[in-house]
Parts: structure tokens; C-alpha cells; sequence
């Protein structure tokens, strides 16, 4: 089956705010006397906002950082740069959204960030006019690692998941898009690709511009069927 839609996720695959929300972390765990690791703050790559404040909740149910607070000063942090300055955009990934519009395909970004932060994101970065559809993790009952925010996305593109592409940068989020029955590419950004990732993901590339040279020539082989 043809390919006939793009889904993307957001954070550290369109726009650099892993790296930020990383910062982030350091920065409000210290304000608590706590010194957390790189590692640490990658445990939630790619959970939704509620799955964050609860994982950091129990992570220190039984210290004397409080995961709630912690959370709160982490976004506080992030809005901060979010909404004034805005994300800085990720290498290529205009250069491919050019491409799919000029090769009618269609677009829709799926993430678990908030429906507010994926807008100002998008409308920051001079990217929303190429999405036709958004879906937020806050908008389904389970976020990723399971299916749904893509099977959202891909509802209100019209399309079939297995019509889709995926475009992921976590563990989670390639778990999720393989769940929905989709092609997935990973393009790693902050975590390095494991076992699970690499029997998941249909291809794990360097970076987005990878990706239009692959879809380039699946074309180019559908044209001569």
C-alpha cells in the first residue's frame, strides 16, 4: 500500500526542545538540592504532560524532592524560552515539509506536548502552513507508547494508518507508531536507538534530509509500476 501521509512527532524531531527540556530538568531538580543526570531526564522522552508529573511522582515518592514541584519549575523553564524567542527548528525539516507539499502528500503532526505548546511551536517556527491536521497526546486516553494520538492524527487526515508514515525520534514513540500498524522512521535525536527500536522502526536514519531521499525513490519505483 502506497504511502499517503506523513505523521510527525514534535519535540526533537521538528523543533530542538529536548535539549531545552533537558536544561530544564537540571535546572529545577538543583532548585530542590537534587542533581539529575542527562540520563534521568530522558526517562520521559516522549511521554504526555500527565504521564511526566506522574512518573516523577513516584520516582521520588520516597525522597525529599518533590517530582510535582519539580515538574512545574520544569515548565515554567521551558515556556519561558517557548513562548518569547520560540524553538529553534531541527536541520532539514523544511527542506521535507516543502517536499511533501510539493508531492501532495499529507501532513499532520501527532504529539504528546499540549495542544498549546505544539501551536505556538509551529506558529513560532514558521511551520504551520505546511500541516493540514494536529493531534495532541492530551487529546487521547493512553499516550505513547501506545497508538493513539497517531490513529488520531491519521482520523482527521482521512487516511488509513497503515497509509501513513511516522517520523519519531524515542523509544516510545517508535513502539507507538508501529502499534497503529504504520511505516516508521526513526531519526534519533537525544536516545540512542536500542534493540526494540531497531526491530520496530522500518528504517533508522541520521537525520530528516534522509528521509526525503528514501521517499524520492519509493516514488520514482511506484512511477514505474
Amino acid at each position: 500500500m502506497s504511502i499517503k501521509a506523513v505523521l510527525f512527532d514534535m519535540d526533537g524531531l521538528m523543533v530542538d526542545t529536548e535539549s531545552l527540556a533537558t536544561e530544564a530538568f537540571i535546572h529545577s531538580a538543583k532548585k530542590q538540592g537534587y542533581d539529575m543526570t542527562r540520563e534521568e531526564t530522558l526517562l520521559v522522552l516522549g511521554f504526555t504532560t500527565e504521564s511526566i508529573y506522574e512518573f516523577w511522582e513516584q520516582y521520588f515518592k520516597d525522597s525529599e524532592v518533590s517530582g510535582k514541584q519539580l515538574v512545574d519549575d520544569h515548565y515554567k523553564f521551558i515556556e519561558n524560552v517557548l513562548f518569547t524567542t520560540g524553538p529553534k527548528k531541527m536541520p532539514f525539516i523544511e527542506e521535507l515539509l516543502i517536499y511533501l507539499k510539493e508531492n501532495n502528500y499529507k501532513v499532520a503532526v501527532a504529539s504528546s506536548s499540549n495542544m498549546n505548546h505544539i501551536l505556538n511551536n509551529m506558529n513560532k517556527t514558521g511551520l504551520q502552513k505546511y500541516i493540514d491536521e494536529f493531534a495532541s497526546g492530551a487529546e487521547v486516553e493512553n499516550g505513547k507508547p501506545a497508538p493513539d494520538v497517531f490513529l488520531l492524527a491519521a482520523e482527521r487526515l482521512g487516511v488509513k494508518p497503515e497509509e501513513c508514515l511516522i517520523l519519531e525520534d524515542s523509544k516510545a514513540g517508535v513502539i507507538a507508531g508501529s502499534s497503529a500498524g504504520a511505516k516508521v522512521i526513526m531519526v534519533p535525536d537525544m536516545f540512542e536507538p536500542d534493540e526494540v527500536c531497531k526491530e520496530k522502526a522500518y528504517k533508522i536514519v541520521e537525520n530528516l534530509g534522509e528521509v526525503i531521499k528514501l521517499l524520492d525513490v519509493s516514488n520514482k519505483i511506484i512511477d514505474m509500476i
